[in-house]
C-alpha cells in the first residue's frame, strides 16, 4: 500500500518554501478523503509547527485542543489555557517574535467558524498585524467545506493568501501507484473506475485484488467504503436534508442526465433539481458537460453527470441495494457487479482516454480543450475530441472490448469527421482499445496515419 505522498510535490515544495520565509498565510481547500491533512503532517514538519484537526465540538474544547497542541512549545511549563481565539493569537505572536519562525495549521477551519462568532474577522486583524510586523508566522487554514472556504477566499483572506491551492482527487495514473504491483493495465482502470482518484479510498482497498476490494472494503455494511459517500453528503453544511440529494445522484447513476429526466424519476419539479444539481456541482460531486466545440456552442445539448468515479459506482451499484447487503448477501451482489463491470467501465475508459490525451500525450499538446462531441439529436457520438482556436485536432473512439477491435470503427469515426464538418478534416484519428487491433486495422492505421492506443499505452 502506498504510503508516500502521490503527485502532490508542487504543493509539498510551495508549503516548505512559504514556511521558511515567513509571514506567509495558506489556504488550502479539498473534499474530504482527498490527502488534504496527510499532505501537510508530510509538507510541515519539525519542532515549531503546531498544527490543530479540529473537530465537530463546542469551542472550549476546540481551544483546549489548540492549548495542548501549542503547549509542545514550552516543555516543561504547565499547560496552557486559552479564554478565547484572541488569546490564542496573542500567545501564537508572542512565541513568533521570542522564538523564531512559527507555523500553525488549523486544519477543517471551518469546524473552529461554526462555534466562534467572527473567526475568520479575527484570524484577518491577526494576520494583517504579524503580515505588516513582519512576525515570522505561517498560518495554514484548511477546509473540506469547500463554499465555506470559496467565501473565505472572497472575503476575510481575500488579497492576503500567498498560496491558495485546491487539492484535487489523483489522476488514474497516479491512483495506479497503489495496486498491486502485479496489476495489470486492464485491472487498473477497472480498479479505478470503482476507486476513483480519492488517496484514502484508495488506500483504505490498500494491495488487494478488485475482487477482494468489493468484498471486504466496499460492500459489507461494517466497511469502510460501504456507506462514506452518505456520510459526505449529510456532512456538507449547505445539504439540510439528504435525501433528494441521494434520489438526485441515484437517479444519474441509472441514466438521467438531464433535469427533466431526472425530475420525471423522482416526482420533483425541474427547477428544484436545477437547484439540487448546481448545490451538488458547487461541492465537487456533479458536474454539467458541453460538447466539445471550437465555437463554444452546444449548451443546449449539455447533461449532469456524477464527477468522481467512486461515487458513480456507489450511486449505482451499492446505494440501491443496501437492504440486501444489511440482510449480509455480499457475495451475491459482488458476482452481480462484476457481471456489470465491463459495461460500467466502458464509460471510465472513456474519461481516461480524455484524460491521457488532456494531460499526458503530445497527441494533446496543442488542444486548448479535451472533451467529447455528439450531434443535436445525439445519434451521432464522439468519445474522444480535441479543439484548438482554429477546429478540432483530434477525433478519437474507445472500445473496451472483450475482442481486438476492427476496421469497421474507423469507418464510423471517418464518417463523424465528415459529419462534424470543414472544422474537423485536420484533425487526427485516434482508437483506443482494450483488447488491441485487429491485423486489419492495424495495417490500415500504419497506411493512413491513425494512432492506435492500447490499454497498457495508457500507463507507459
Amino acid at each position: 500500500m502506498a504510503s508516500r505522498v502521490v503527485d502532490r510535490q508542487r504543493e509539498i515544495e510551495q508549503l516548505r518554501s512559504y514556511a521558511a520565509a515567513p509571514p506567509a498565510l495558506v489556504v488550502l481547500s479539498g473534499r474530504r478523503r482527498v490527502g488534504k491533512s496527510f499532505l501537510l503532517r508530510v509538507a510541515l514538519t519539525g519542532d515549531r509547527v503546531v498544527s490543530l484537526q479540529a473537530e465537530q465540538k463546542p469551542a472550549p474544547l476546540q481551544l483546549g485542543d489548540f492549548a495542548r497542541e501549542c503547549s509542545r512549545l514550552l516543555p516543561g511549563s504547565p499547560p496552557l489555557a486559552f479564554a478565547d481565539w484572541e488569546a490564542a493569537f496573542r500567545f501564537v505572536h508572542a512565541q513568533a517574535e521570542a522564538g523564531g519562525p512559527l507555523v500553525v495549521v488549523l486544519d477543517e477551519f471551518q469546524y473552529l467558524a461554526q462555534n466562534t462568532d467572527g473567526l475568520d474577522t479575527i484570524v484577518q486583524k491577526w494576520w494583517d498585524r504579524w503580515d505588516h510586523e513582519g512576525v515570522p508566522v505561517m498560518l495554514v487554514l484548511s477546509g473540506s467545506a469547500l463554499s465555506f472556504m470559496e467565501g473565505l477566499l472572497k472575503t476575510g483572506t481575500h488579497g492576503r493568501s500567498v498560496f491558495r491551492p485546491l487539492l484535487q482527487p489523483l489522476d488514474f495514473r497516479d491512483a495506479a501507484s497503489f495496486a498491486p504491483k502485479a496489476a495489470g493495465p486492464i485491472e487498473l482502470i477497472e480498479r479505478y473506475a470503482v476507486l476513483g482518484g480519492t488517496p484514502q479510498y484508495q488506500r483504505w482497498a490498500g494491495d488487494r485484488p478488485l475482487r477482494d476490494v468489493l468484498r471486504e472494503v466496499v460492500l459489507p455494511t461494517d466497511a469502510p467504503l460501504h456507506s462514506d459517500p452518505e456520510h459526505l453528503i449529510r456532512e456538507e453544511d449547505e445539504i439540510r436534508t439528504a435525501g433528494p440529494y441521494f434520489g438526485t445522484l441515484e437517479a444519474i447513476a441509472g441514466g438521467a442526465t438531464t433535469p427533466t429526466e431526472i425530475g420525471g424519476r423522482l416526482a420533483l419539479d425541474t427547477q428544484l433539481v436545477t437547484a439540487h444539481l448546481n448545490r451538488l456541482a458547487k461541492l465537487g460531486y456533479v458536474e454539467k458537460v458541453m460538447p466539445v466545440d471550437p465555437d463554444g456552442k452546444g449548451s443546449a445539448r449539455a447533461y449532469w453527470r456524477t464527477k468522481d468515479p467512486f461515487f458513480r459506482f456507489w450511486f449505482r451499484f451499492v446505494f440501491p441495494q443496501r437492504s440486501r447487503l444489511e440482510r449480509g448477501r455480499v457475495g451475491e451482489v459482488a458476482v452481480e457487479i462484476e457481471r456489470s463491470l465491463p459495461g460500467f467501465t466502458s464509460f471510465v475508459f472513456e474519461d481516461v482516454c480524455r484524460e491521457w490525451i488532456g494531460g499526458v500525450s503530445p497527441l494533446g499538446s496543442s488542444a486548448s480543450r479535451v472533451g467529447s462531441w455528439w450531434s443535436r439529436r445525439s445519434d451521432l457520438e464522439v468519445d474522444v475530441a480535441a479543439v484548438d482556436r482554429k477546429g478540432y485536432t483530434l477525433l478519437g473512439s474507445c472500445k473496451w472490448w472483450k475482442n481486438p477491435v476492427g476496421e469497421a470503427v474507423l469507418d464510423e469515426l471517418l464518417s463523424a469527421r465528415t459529419a462534424i464538418g470543414p472544422k474537423a478534416n485536420q484533425a487526427e484519428l485516434a482508437i483506443f482499445a482494450k483488447h488491441g487491433f485487429a491485423d486489419e486495422l492495424a495495417a490500415r492505421a500504419e497506411r493512413e496515419g491513425i494512432h492506435l492506443v492500447t490499454a497498457a499505452d495508457l500507463f507507459a
